[in-house]
């Protein structure tokens, strides 16, 4: 039961990688090197499949052939291999050695695959189903033990080249999640070391005697077989699911600053009415479908009216709001912003209680973005979020209440 939760997950994960780039692909048929990944995503994806027990058997009594679904499992890892390495070998080698780096794996991976199908079908394996320690079970089995020392050779050196072809690859590319997951293959490919080593000593040893290392190649080496399944479906797949991680990741930001946002926008826009140019969604799922525009446009219309407010900024509303935030405590951008906050509040009031405004020179402004639109977006959110819920824009409205009244 549990290695087919653990291999249902492990192919969930790689098939959902694998429509996303078949996506790009549709676009880009042409693209040899999408191809290529695609290929190794989808033979990455197969052995997860059929190595779940429960598909195992019944693929094995589907084509009438006992454990066939090894020689499957193996077929699509060595393809698997194969293509990530042309891939990588595509990024990494010159343009005119590379069509002959592409041969020599091919046919490298060829040769095993015909191998592996010779052995395959010149042993036995008949004597019952067994899809969790076939290697084991069958490790001294004639013929047997050579289709799993070829399957193993070509397993370590495929582990050999990811471990320096990645790492390498991993200090150079700029898109971050395609290098995270290039260093995570590299963990899983030194882990994978430590699955086929002791296989491959260990079958070697039995060619000539008995091996000692039974424990290794039956403990050992299924444990590192594990860890390096799950970094290789994390890995392989990370600069696919990253990319989705991040907008969605990004679309929940600007939902939640969107709704932190939207007092100040609803203030600045009553007062000013023509900066509108949609009007605010009428339901959820209105937001949610045009977010990305509403998002933007409520941070143009902002920045807009307060360019229209700063001209009557009032260096007492200044003083006022710093003395205040100072007595709570508050300090360093988060004051400032609360000044800022205090003088749109003021503004907006006096306009709103037909008191006349008349511009001020002496206001000096608070600027942390420096022209940054990331930073600036950062910045009006604190504002926002101070306009909204400091308790120093009533306490400041009402100081400069008291003194209109005293006059």
């Amino acid at each position: 039961m549990l290695f087919n939760v653990v291999y249902g997950i492990l192919s969930v994960i790689t098939w959902t990688a694998f429509f996303f780039k078949v996506k790009d692909l549709a676009r880009d048929w042409g693209n040899k090197e999408l191809r290529l990944l695609c290929l190794a995503i989808s033979t990455f994806a197969i052995p997860f499949f059929f190595a779940a027990p429960a598909v195992y058997v019944r693929v094995d009594a589907l084509l009438g052939i006992p454990n066939v679904a090894t020689l499957i499992i193996y077929t699509s890892v060595a393809i698997c291999l194969t293509s990530f390495l042309a891939l990588l070998v595509s990024w990494a080698s010159a343009q005119s050695k590379m069509r002959l780096h592409h041969r020599l794996l091919v046919g490298y991976a060829v040769a095993t695959i015909i191998a592996m199908t010779t052995f395959f079908f010149l042993g036995t394996v008949n004597d019952g189903e067994h899809p969790v320690n076939f290697d084991v079970y069958y490790a001294g089995a004639p013929y047997i033990s050579q289709f799993l020392l070829v399957y193993q050779v070509l397993y370590g050196i495929s582990m050999v080249g990811l471990i320096r072809l990645c790492w390498r690859y991993s200090t150079v590319v700029d898109r971050p999640w395609l290098r995270r997951g290039l260093r995570v293959v590299t963990g899983g490919a030194v882990a994978g070391m430590g699955y086929c080593l002791p296989k491959i000593v260990s079958l070697t040893w039995d060619l000539i005697g008995t091996s000692p290392l039974d424990f290794a190649n039956s403990v050992i080496a299924p444990m590192f077989a594990s860890l390096s399944a799950v970094l290789f479906a994390v890995g392989f797949t990370m600069p696919a699911w990253g990319v989705g991680l991040d907008r969605t990741t990004e679309w929940i930001s600007q939902y939640r600053t969107f709704h932190r946002r939207y007092p100040l926008w609803e203030a600045i826009t009553n007062a000013f009415p023509e900066l509108v140019l949609y009007p605010p969604p009428a339901s959820r799922k209105q937001l949610a479908r045009d977010l990305r525009l509403l998002h933007y446009r409520q941070f143009i219309e902002i920045r807009d009216g307060e360019m229209q407010l700063r001209p009557h900024y009032d260096p007492e509303v200044t003083r006022i709001a710093r003395d205040l935030a100072a007595a709570r405590g508050i300090t360093g951008d988060m004051r400032e912003a609360v000044t800022e906050a205090a003088q749109i509040a003021a503004v907006l009031h006096a306009r709103a209680t037909g008191q006349e405004v008349p511009p001020s020179q002496n206001t000096l402004l608070h600027d942390p973005a420096e022209g940054d639109l990331r930073k600036e977006g950062i910045w009006l959110t604190q504002v926002a979020d101070a306009f909204r819920t400091s308790p120093v824009i009533p306490a400041v409205l009402e100081r400069l209440e008291a003194a209109s009244t005293d006059t």
